[in-house]
């Protein structure tokens, strides 16, 4: 009976310090495929390529030559790289002879990426022509301070072009991009500056006109807004036009506004008259026209006209409705009459207002 209860004690330690040993041991083994599994993605993190991106470390100018410390890399996380650009700097620079040298043909700001198309080939110099898109040509024309629009026109800049022969000026070219003025072509270039020629990129139809324009009359610029897209309907302007007292857009627009406030803010009896009555003389002639006109038709489909298949007027005017361009309306004002050279479209504006006005 004793020695089965010592069997028993000393099987009971045996497993005791069999268990021990097994759980020390399985705990070591985690232990260290633990640190095996973090010490592998430590290695896989470090031996990782990074992708890079070459880009301007400092302002680049128009012609400068492209050297290692005017570029840097940095890390590019994107999944879409720009097209052209280089993720190393020795991709850019592949040595510094004339044969491998590069140079920049458009200006770079502090950390813009450095693109194969804002750089010349390897031995390339920085020439006009490289700046030039696709199936387009440079044409310059000389300028003064007067038609160069003070020199306020830089590279970069769009501008109308403006021809004045005889007694009339036209627009000949609308939007045009400035290249260059004189020999700087640098878009950077912030400082208005006086100068004797302006280079436009052109097409060639484009390029045939501005030469033929220079040779038959004198050639004015006109600055546009830099984000302006716009295509106008333009006309000829003659020497009769010059006796058109013109109204400024902006003004005719705070008339409006003027003639819209007072209408909520209640004007007088006698002012509106006086509105509705310049107004009206207006109207009244558009008006008088249209029935000139419906009564000529009503006699040309009359059975007793006595003339067939041929329509014969005294004056061509009699066939043309009334001009829904621009009126001169005459305002008497203490005893001194002025004209102004009103939109009808702007017009009917502000008839409406009235009348809604008079309404009210």
């Amino acid at each position: 009976m004793r020695y089965a209860a010592i069997f028993s004690l000393l099987l009971a330690a045996v497993l005791a310090s069999a268990a021990v040993y097994g759980a020390r041991t399985w705990l070591l083994s985690e232990r260290q495929q633990l640190v095996d599994v973090l010490e592998e993605e430590e290695k896989r993190q470090g031996e990782a390529p990074r992708d890079t991106i070459v880009v301007a470390a400092e302002q680049i100018q128009f012609g400068e030559r492209i050297v290692q410390t005017a570029l840097m890399e940095i890390e590019w996380s994107g999944a879409i790289r720009p097209e052209g650009s280089y993720a190393q700097i020795s991709d850019l620079i592949i040595g510094d002879t004339d044969e491998t040298v590069r140079f920049a043909v458009t200006p770079m700001a502090v950390g813009e990426p450095v693109l194969s198309s804002k750089v010349t080939e390897p031995g390339q110099r920085a020439k006009l022509s490289t700046a030039l898109a696709q199936g387009k040509k440079a044409v310059s024309i000389r300028v003064n301070d007067v038609l160069g629009v003070a020199g306020f026109v830089l590279p970069g800049d769009r501008v109308d072009v403006l021809l004045t022969r005889d007694e009339f000026v036209d627009v000949l070219l609308q939007g045009l991009k400035v290249l260059a003025i004189d020999q700087i072509a640098d878009e950077l270039k912030d400082n208005p500056s006086v100068v004797r020629t302006v280079t436009f990129e052109v097409n060639t139809e484009e390029a045939q006109k501005l030469v033929l324009g220079g040779n038959v009359g004198t050639l004015s610029l006109a600055l546009r807004n830099v984000g302006s897209a716009e295509i106008e309907q333009i006309a000829r302007v003659t020497i009769d036009d010059l006796s058109d007292v013109d109204v400024a857009d902006d003004l005719v627009e705070a008339r409006l506004n003027e003639i819209r406030n007072a209408a909520a803010q209640g004007v007088s009896d006698d002012r509106l008259r006086e509105l509705e009555s310049s107004l009206g003389d207006v109207l009244a002639d558009l008006s008088a026209k249209l029935d000139q006109v419906e009564s000529k038709l009503r006699e040309l489909e009359s059975p007793n006209t006595p003339v067939r298949g041929q329509l014969v007027f005294d004056n061509i005017d009699d066939l043309l409705p009334p001009d829904l361009g621009e009126c001169t309306i005459g305002v008497i004002r203490n005893g001194q009459r002025n004209e102004y050279k009103v939109d009808r479209t702007d017009l009917e504006k502000e008839a409406d207002v009235v009348e809604e006005a008079v309404s009210e």
